[in-house]
This record gives structure tokens, sequence and C-alpha cells, in this order.
């Protein structure tokens, strides 16, 4: 017999191959692999009948075998190595010049990846093979070689006589390395279920030979029978269709693998695997307890022709699109993404009745939130329950708002798309009852749509409340906020009415008439509106004028009302009177004298016609400390009937209500204005 020599230099090829030594039992399962393989090709070749195959794995452990032999219970000895034997085809010659080729790709069609030798020299120290097979004259052979991580590989090659009738192969795996053979749970019942959840697919499909796995003292579990007594109830299948291509899902729970997983199979093995959380997140992300009080995953398994046909030769991927989740291009016949979406809607048929309690829990647990305190949502929640249903559990509040809003969005774009249909379909109505009640259906949600938007709003004065209180209180260095940041709740700084909408502005803190307004400056001097120009550089926190409503033939009527406000820092306390720059009445006279005597221009250069008889309404928002609160006694302001605030009217010279307002009484009459509102949404 010739000597064999390795393709290659083994040495390198096993140490360029990875093994994770969280993984002791794969070269195990490499072996086995290849017997299934062998026994396949054996039914096909005719020298075996469907359901004659086996495969005995016998497990060597440290000590003497006559000791071993008689022990009851050998398990807690550590395993040293594997003798794995089989009834298929051996060993033949074709068989034996893709052992020898490094990188061959005998079993490309059937899955194989050509690594599995080298998988167990990362892990055993020897692979011994003996192999019994017909030759090409139909003679029975039989041969035996060493496989070992040197350059040359092959070691004691040889052509031995006849032990046995019939084909087939026992390959030992010797010497197992420590540090995998640490990982290993030495106990037969764990390997032999392993060995069945790996193989799972070929039990599930019943195409599985007979495996027997024994310990040396004749201990031994049948597979086939391991499987219908502890893995078989676990399993659901449901066909699938795709076009016309047919598909099988087969969903199993698994005690072992430490999350929910989807594998796309091809050959009995999985190709692409992917986590099943993202996908249907009800699942969680941890494990099922039963009622027995056993922890399970879920793993679904997805098998057809189609995906044996076009898997790719490293098995790693199959020769059709990725596709796109969102929007799959329809000429494409099968994609990846096609695929996942009808795998999951699969298998959430065959978990309906787990799914809906879980889901509808879900939203018991959510409605708490959304009735209190995310009340725009409540007709999201009512109109779009399935989209609901399917959010991630446990979310918090804030994120709980962003998948709502996505949700509520979606809803509202899908509601204007079935406006633009109905106002296309009224150009031709043919049959006026179907259209009728399509315009009812678009109306009741465009109903809810407006609800919703009330309710937000709502919910947003109820925030800039309780952001104003927070911002009137002492921070964590024991100061107050400036002005400016005060100022930016009622009304964005440095801008004007024509670059912020009525939306974004909270003017209703003082009062809700300031909403409406012809142009309102913020912050700004004078010179710098482009409404109103003056000379001057005073600066007014805000300005808001109102054109006349009444006719008349002069262009430059006699603007309708003017209103200042003034915003002051909390607990400010160094006010002195007859000075500008600590005195927010003296300040806000001065506007006034301005628009007055002339100084201010519209935007044409024309002066702005104000009088004496024109209405100013200038409201002074800030505490009343000791030293303002002189001020104004100086000045016979007079409480207001809340006793809270100040107000005084000037009428001799022209006319103005000037009203101080502590941050306390406005924020304590924007909630009794608003209070209706809040309880009406139980958000009080």
């Amino acid at each position: 017999m010739e000597k064999l020599f390795a393709t290659s230099n083994i040495a390198n090829k096993v140490r360029n191959t990875r093994l994770p030594r969280t993984k002791p039992l794969l070269p195990l399962f490499e072996i086995v692999s290849n017997s299934i393989h062998s026994i396949e090709e054996s039914i096909k070749a005719g020298y075996l009948k469907k359901g004659e195959g086996n495969i005995t794995i016998l497990c060597i452990r440290n000590g003497k075998v006559e000791t071993l032999q008689e022990l009851p219970e050998i398990d807690k000895y550590p395993i040293n190595s594997f003798e794995i034997s089989d009834n298929g085809i051996g060993l033949n010659k074709e068989n034996l010049t893709s052992f020898i080729e490094a990188d061959t790709d005998h079993k490309l069609d059937i899955g194989g990846k050509g690594v599995g030798r080298f998988v167990c020299l990362k892990a055993f120290r020897l692979l011994n093979v003996s192999s019994q097979f017909l030759d090409e004259e139909k003679k029975e052979k039989t041969i035996s070689f060493d496989f070992k991580a040197t350059k040359e590989g092959f070691e004691n090659f040889s052509e031995s006589k006849l032990n046995r009738r019939g084909s087939g192969t026992t390959v030992r795996l010797s010497n197992y390395r420590e540090e995998y053979q640490k990982n290993l749970e030495f106990d037969l019942h764990s390997i032999a279920r392993e060995i069945v959840a790996h193989f799972q697919l070929y039990f599930i499909r019943k195409q599985a030979p007979t495996i027997i796995v024994r310990n040396q003292n004749n201990v031994e579990f049948n597979l086939t029978k391991l499987f219908a007594l502890e893995f078989k109830s676990d399993v659901e299948n449901k066909d699938f269709y795709i076009d016309e291509e047919k598909f099988t899902l087969y969903l199993t729970k698994s005690l072992k693998i430490q999350s929910h997983k989807i594998h796309f199979c091809a050959h009995n093995r999985s190709v692409v695997k992917e986590g099943l959380y993202s996908l249907i997140v009800d699942l969680g992300k941890y494990s099922i307890k039963d009622e027995e009080g056993n922890r399970y995953y879920y793993q679904a398994y997805v098998v057809g022709d189609i995906l044996d046909e076009f898997v790719d030769t490293e098995r790693i991927g199959f020769n059709f699109p990725d596709g796109n989740d969102e929007d799959d291009d329809e000429t494409i016949d099968l994609s990846l993404a096609k695929l996942r979406r009808a795998s999951v809607k699969c298998i959430e048929e065959i978990l309906q009745e787990y799914l809906t309690e879980v889901r509808n829990n879900k939203i018991e647990s959510y409605r708490p939130t959304i009735n209190e305190e995310l009340p725009q949502y409540r007709s999201t929640l009512n109109h779009r329950r399935e989209q609901v249903l399917k959010l991630p559990p446990d979310l918090p509040k804030d994120k709980l708002d962003i998948e709502l809003y996505k949700i509520d969005a979606k809803w509202r774009l899908e509601v204007k798309e079935h406006k633009v249909e109905l106002l296309e379909e009224k150009k031709d109505v043919t049959n006026h009852d179907e259209y009728v009640k399509k315009y009812e259906k678009f109306l009741s949600e465009f109903n809810e749509i407006g609800k919703s938007d009330l309710a937000r709003y709502v919910v947003h004065r109820k925030t800039i409340i309780e952001l104003l209180e927070v911002l009137i209180e002492q921070n964590d260095d024991d100061k107050f906020e400036n002005e400016d940041l005060i100022h930016s709740v009622f009304f964005p700084i440095r801008s004007n009415s024509d670059e912020i909408t009525a939306d974004k502005q909270n003017l209703w803190l003082i009062d809700e008439r300031l909403t409406y307004h012809s142009f309102l400056a913020s912050d700004k001097t004078f010179k710098s509106v482009s409404e109103v120009t003056a000379d001057q550089t005073q600066r007014s926190d805000l300005l808001i004028y109102n054109e006349a409503f009444a006719f008349s033939e002069s262009k430059n009527a006699p603007h309708n009302s003017f209103t200042i406000v003034e915003f002051k820092k909390p607990m400010r306390n160094d006010y002195k009177d007859y000075d500008e720059d600590k005195n927010p009445i003296e300040q806000t006279e001065k506007y006034i004298d301005n628009l007055l005597d002339g100084k201010v221009k519209n935007r044409n250069g024309r002066t702005v016609e104000v009088n004496e008889k024109t209405p100013f309404y200038i409201y002074i928002v800030c505490d009343v400390t000791p030293t303002l609160e002189k001020i104004l006694k100086r000045r016979e302001f007079e409480r207001t009937p809340d006793g809270k605030g100040y107000f005084k009217v000037k009428s001799k010279y022209y006319s103005a209500y000037f009203e101080v307002l502590p941050f306390e009484k406005v924020l304590d009459d924007a909630r009794k204005r608003n209070r209706i509102l809040f309880e009406k949404l139980n958000i009080e």
C-alpha cells in the first residue's frame, strides 16, 4: 500500500482552524455528521435500505478499561476519547481522496465545508480511522491510518484484513486536550441531549439513522427514543409559502441555547442564524418558564428545497438577495428579508395564544401611563392597537413616548393619503354607498387625530407650567436662573412672530389674548425690528402690537394697542427708583415715551402713529422683593384682588395699564385657567 501524502501542511491547517473552547463537542458533531453522510451515500448507492443506518458513539473515560466496565456509575470520570462507528459507505477511493485534500469540495452539494477533520485535531491529539468499503471492482477492502497535527498529517497507514461483514467506518478521537475537556459535561445523558439538539432537524424530519451513545459499562441512550421522550413534544411545525415556493418552519424549545433564535437551514444545517428578540420583542430577551419550572428558549428552523438549492459554497449564506425589511423590490422572487417576514408571521401564528396574552398584559401595563401622562396617544392606542401591541415591553415613559409618536405619525400620514384618495374618487363616484362608508371611516379617524392634537397641546401646557416652576427655584448652586432662560419659556429670545408660530410660544402663561397679535418682537431693540424702527437702542423683552380693526381711509391708521412685557430674574432685590437700569417701571415708561414722541417708524420709514388714547398694556413678570415693593408703594400701585400682584392705571397723559406679576401668580393663574383641560385628560 502506498504511503499517504497530504496536499498541504496539516499542522498549519489545524493552527489556522478556529474552535472555541466553549464548544468541546463540535469535533464529535463533525464525525457524526460525516457518518450520517456516509450512510446516506450507502442508501443512495443501494447498499443499505432506508432505516438500516446505524451509528454508535462510545465514550471512553480516564481509567482502566476493566474497572470502568464494572462500575455502575462512571459519569464522574472525565472523557478522554470518543469512538464513532457507522455502517456507511466507507472510505472508498473518492472519499479517501477528498480526506487527503486539504481544501476538498467533495461534499459541497450536501453542505460540507471540508474542515471537520482539522476541527477534530484542535481538541484531540490523535484521530484514528479504520474503514471497510467496496472498491471499484466491488471487492471488500479495509484501510486504517492515524491523522495528527503534523506537517505530513498521516501516519501508520495500512491495509488490514477484513474484520466484519459489510462496509463502514470507525473513527477514534483520542486524548482530549485539557482546555476543551474541562468545558465538557461528562454525564452520558447530557452528551446525548447535546447531540440530539445539534442534529435536531434530522430527528424532526425523520431523517436520522439509529444513533446509540454508550458508556464503557454498556449504559446507553438511543437518541431517536430520547428525542421522542424529551424533545418531540416541544416541536411544532407549520408550512408557509412565498409565491409558490414551499417552506416548513419547525419551532422547538432549547434548555441549553441562551437566546431565542431563528435558523435558516440547508441540508439540515443552520446557515444563517439570527436573534428572534429583535423580530418578535414579546418573546423577551430572557428564558421562558414552563409549567414545570423549566426555563427554555425558542429555536425556529426554516427549511425548504430552494434553500438547499441556493446555499452558498461556504454554507454561510444564500445566493439570493438580502432584500430590505421595509420595502422589498417586488421584482425579486425571493430575498432573505421576504423569507424573514414570512417566517416571523409563521412563528406568530404558532405562538398566537402565548403572544396574545403577553401583548394584552403589556398594553394594560402601558395604559395608566398613556391615560395619565401621555393622553395624546389614547386615540393611537384605540385605532392602531396592532402596532402598539408589538412595541417592546417595559419601556420607560420617555421611550414609550417616542415609539408611540412613530406609530402616531404613520397613522396621520395614512389618513392624509386616504383623504387624497377620497378626493380623487369623488370625481367619479360609481358606488355612492361604498364612498359614504369610506368617507365616514376617514372622518372618524380625522376627528380622532384632532382630539389627539388637542390632547398633545394640553399636555404641552402642563409641561411648560412644570418647567417654569422648576426654573424659578434655586438650582444646585443655590442660585436663580437668569431672565434670558426664563424669557425663553414664554417666547424664544431674539426672535419675532414672523419666525415663531403661535404654537411655539407660551404667552398664554401671562394672558390668553397675548397669543394673538399682528406682530411681536422678543428682546430686540426697536432699531433691529423690521416692523418698527427707531433711533433708540432701548430693549424691550417683548413688544406686541395689533393693527386697528376699524376701517379708515388713512393708510396710517392708529394701532389698536401695544403690549410690552418685561422679565426679571427670580428673587432679584436690587431695584432703585428713577434708575432706568434698575427699575422695570421706569424702563417700560421709556418705551411708551419713544412711541408717543414719534421716534418709532414702520418698515416703510413712516412714523408709527400712536396717541395718548392708544392703549398700552404693560406686564412686568418678576418677584416682588422688598426693594421693588418699596417702589410700587411709592408710585401708588394697588394690590390685585388675590393679593399676589400689583396694578396701576394711567390715563392723564396716555392710556396704560401696568401689572406686576410675581412668578408664583403667573403659575397659579395658568394652572387655574387650564385646570378644566387637565382634569378632562386626567393629568391634573
